[in-house]
Parts: C-alpha cells; structure tokens; sequence
C-alpha cells in the first residue's frame, strides 16, 4: 500500500494546474473566437492526447496506440459535444476521464509506463476542471457555458431579434436571399 501522501500530494498540484487552466479558460472569453467553452473542449482533447504519446513507451506500442485512440476518441467527442451541444458533456467528460487513466494507467498494465505522479496528476486537474463546469453551469457562473436559447418568440418565428447579432448560418441565409 502507497503512502498517502504519493497518491494526495500529485493530485493536489494536478488540481492547482487545473485551476490555473479554468482561470485561463475563463479570461479567454475576452477573444471573441477563443472563449472558455473551446478553451475546455481543447483541455479536453489535450489531456486525452497525452496518454497517445505514452502509448510509444510501452512495451506493445501497437497495442497501447489503439488502446489510446480509442480513448482519445471517446474522450474528443465528449469535448466535440461539449463544444456545439450541451456544456454538459463537457463536465461528463472531464469526470470520467479519470476513471480511464486510473484503469488502465494506474491499476492496470499501463502503470508500467506511466508514472503514478503523472496519472494521479491528471486526476486531479481533470476533477478540477469538472467540478467547475458542473459549478458554472448550475450557478452561471460563465456565459460560455450556458446554453443558447432563443431570446424571443420573433428568433423562433424565423425573424432577427435587432438586440442579439446574427449568427454565421442567418448571415449566410440573408446573403443567400439577395
């Protein structure tokens, strides 16, 4: 049994990183092509991208290349979700990521290649972030992360609602139309 310190320790400084990260995600709203929500689907998609690159310091790198696609593929359409649905895959995504590197990279055959600090770490950044989703969501907290809805019976009607701006698709339409 490993003291407690070695598993709380890495998950600690993991959950600061990902403070830091949600901080930076937040003040990215501030360039209109950025924003936190693309900022955390990008989160995301890195940290499942990660584990790809230890899949070369296995043993079977064929084996663990497939193992790590399919994650990351399981892992990049949560945060594809995330980015044009519901914010809430986004959360789903950064909860269950740990219990993926926990399986298979602490208590499974990838310890072997991964170091524990590394693993551990992650799981703590990846809870950080996912119980901020999950805050700012059910609190508001960030705007990005709210769902969009239509601001009037007019934007339902087909009409444009002259206090919101266009989206690309009603530019796209209304250029068409001339």
């Amino acid at each position: 049994m490993e003291h407690a310190s070695s598993i709380l320790i890495p998950a600690a400084v993991g959950a600061l990183v990902g403070a830091a990260f949600v901080f930076f995600a937040r003040w990215s709203e501030r360039y209109p092509q950025a924003g936190s929500r693309r900022a955390l689907a990008y989160g995301l998609i890195a940290t499942a991208a990660l584990y790809v690159g230890l899949a070369f310091a296995s043993d079977n790198p064929k084996a663990w290349f497939g193992i790590e696609m399919t994650g990351f593929a399981i892992f990049g359409s949560f945060a594809l979700l995330g980015l044009v649905g519901s914010p809430w895959w986004l959360a789903v995504g950064f909860a269950l990521h740990p219990f993926w590197h926990l399986q298979f990279h602490y208590l499974g055959t990838g310890s072997e290649f991964t170091p524990a600090w590394f693993t551990l770490g992650l799981t703590g950044f990846d809870l950080a972030v996912a119980a901020y989703v999950v805050y700012a969501i059910l609190r508001g907290a960030d705007p990005q992360l709210q769902r969009k809805r239509p601001t009037s019976s007019a934007a339902s009607e087909g009409e444009h609602d002259p206090q919101r701006p266009l989206t690309r698709n009603e530019r796209r339409l209304a250029k068409k139309s001339r």
